[in-house]
């Protein structure tokens, strides 16, 4: 699936702000409901991801420091 940015932070106020890797999209992942749902906020790099609140996702990105 193209999402237009590599990483793409969950922007729903009701979940915890995950951000998600898609040169590593993982089945179990939320990623495309994000998507669907129009709450993913395009990031430029990962840096950009952490310092905007987001933690890694846990399916995408499993060995990233903070991923849950």
């Amino acid at each position: 699936m193209n999402h237009g940015a590599r990483y793409q932070g969950d922007a729903n106020p009701y979940r915890k702000k995950h951000f998600h890797d898609t040169a590593n999209e993982h089945p179990s992942c939320a990623l495309a409901g994000v998507a669907w749902a129009g709450n993913a906020v395009p990031l430029a790099t990962r840096q950009e991801a952490l310092a905007a609140g987001f933690s890694p996702c846990i399916f995408c990105m499993p060995y990233e420091k903070g991923a849950d």
